[in-house]
């Protein structure tokens, strides 16, 4: 589609935003030369760090169109 985060460098504040724009994009057909037919739900999750392991920080963030 567009390269995913790493072909923006990984940048911190704008991946969040990167993986919150897409799926907003895509419910409101405005992902022009990838556009999902119907979509009506957006998922996006990012995590980031570790803590003995695991994951240091997670965030899911569901987008509906109602």
């Amino acid at each position: 589609m567009r390269g995913g985060l790493l072909s923006r460098g990984h940048p911190v504040g704008a991946t969040g935003t990167a993986q919150i724009r897409e799926p907003y994009w895509q419910l409101t057909d405005q992902a022009h030369g990838g556009q999902a037919e119907r979509a009506e739900v957006g998922l996006a999750y990012g995590n980031g760090g570790s803590v003995r392991g695991t994951d240091g920080a997670s965030v899911t963030t569901v987008v509906m169109t109602r």
